[in-house]
């Protein structure tokens, strides 16, 4: 056996004070210099514009907060992985953003089944997942702790439009929805807000995502002579209904989700797209009297981007999240990002004021019922 050597030992323990400091450094998706953030969605097939509409917004704020030196010294990089809308492909993309890219916290992932399938992965390791692009309960509820949700869930986008035709007298209701995770949040929301006022059951007709089959969907509601139908549609599918109903002389009153893809409808259906009612979960971005939306606005023009409730989500979830990286400090790690995130209870964000807390996990209620009208919304 050899000598011990003091003064080798002596020389470690001097070293010592210099390798803590490193090592603190080193937590996942931190360096010196960077905060990386992981994004999985669908950036391709017939949901990708609305998705990068989402990431349009987020993109405006961390370029801005990155312009002036980022966050307690740090800029924020956004990882994002193409699922394409498939829930297999976004479990594999959140498990690789976490065991291969070390990111600090999953951002603004897109879709509700997607989710249902990367949250199980996210909560596992422990690691934040913040703003996903979805509404249903069943990523909701039971909280998760790892989750934060910045939107109102579909539940009170739906509550909100049957109480608005429940009280001008409409009775005959159908709804129009995908044959997916989502589709059927949607239907159960509608089935149930329904039952609470007793309502007849809802006229259902179900659609592709990509609408290949919207003229059958027409068809079934118009076999139920629905007096109204709730779109329970996004991408693809919301143009390719509105554009199969516009062949028939039937005209329902129709109402849309926030997800519908409202800036794509406009785009392709022009004064065609009147008289559709969607469910806001942000102010219309042409009301300046919320600071948050003359920020945004005033970025997209800089940026050259058109105004989008969709764009202005995406601005607010990086707005508050980079409130939350603030708070969490220069020494940011997991666990300290979701102890900030609790405590944005107490923060306005430029007009509107979140709800997180130790308990809820919910940043915002806020619904409101806008109109479109010779290709413009008016609230």
């Amino acid at each position: 056996m050899k000598a011990f050597r003091p003064w080798l030992a002596a020389a470690l323990l001097a070293l010592t004070p210099f390798v803590a400091p490193l090592a603190a450094v080193a937590q996942q998706g931190v360096s010196n210099d960077t905060l990386t953030l992981g994004h999985s969605g669908a950036l391709s097939g017939p949901l990708s514009e609305l998705n990068k509409e989402y990431l349009s917004g987020a993109t405006l704020f961390f370029d801005q907060i990155n312009a002036r030196g980022g966050i307690n010294g740090r800029k924020i990089e956004l990882i994002t992985l193409d699922d394409a809308y498939d829930p297999d492909r976004a479990a594999d993309n959140v498990r690789q953003l976490i065991e291969k890219n070390d990111v600090l916290a999953l951002f603004a992932c897109f879709g509700t089944g997607p989710s249902l399938k990367a949250i199980p992965v996210a909560s596992a390791a422990k690691v934040p997942f913040f703003a996903p692009y979805t509404g249903a309960d069943a990523v909701r509820t039971p909280a998760n702790p790892m989750v934060f949700h910045v939107r109102a869930s579909y539940s009170q986008e739906i509550e909100k439009m049957v109480d608005h035709l429940s009280n001008i007298g409409v009775r005959s209701i159908g709804v129009v929805h995908h044959t997916d995770a989502f589709g059927q949040a949607g239907l159960d929301a509608a089935a149930a807000a329904l039952t609470r006022r007793g309502l007849p059951a809802p006229i259902v007709a179900p659609i592709a995502s990509d609408g290949s089959n919207a003229d059958s969907a027409v068809t079934q509601v118009m076999a139920g002579n629905a007096a109204a139908v709730l779109l329970i549609t996004a991408g693809n599918s919301s143009p390719a209904f509105m554009k199969a109903l516009l062949k028939t002389d039937y005209r329902p009153m129709l109402y849309g989700l926030s997800v519908i893809s409202a800036k794509q409808l406009i785009r392709e259906l022009g004064d065609e797209a009147h008289g559709l009612v969607i469910a806001q979960v942000m102010p219309s971005p042409f009301r300046v009297d919320y600071p948050f939306v003359r920020e945004y606005r005033q970025a997209a023009d800089k940026a050259g981007q058109t105004y989008s409730h969709t764009a202005l989500e995406g601005y607010m979830a990086a707005r508050s999240f980079a409130e939350a990286l603030r708070r969490a400090g220069r020494d940011i790690n997991r666990e300290k990002l979701v102890i900030a995130l609790e405590s944005l209870g107490d923060w306005d964000a430029g007009g509107m004021k979140l709800g997180y807390s130790a308990r809820r996990r919910n940043g915002l209620d806020y619904v409101d019922l806008a109109i479109i009208s010779r290709g413009k919304f008016n609230r």
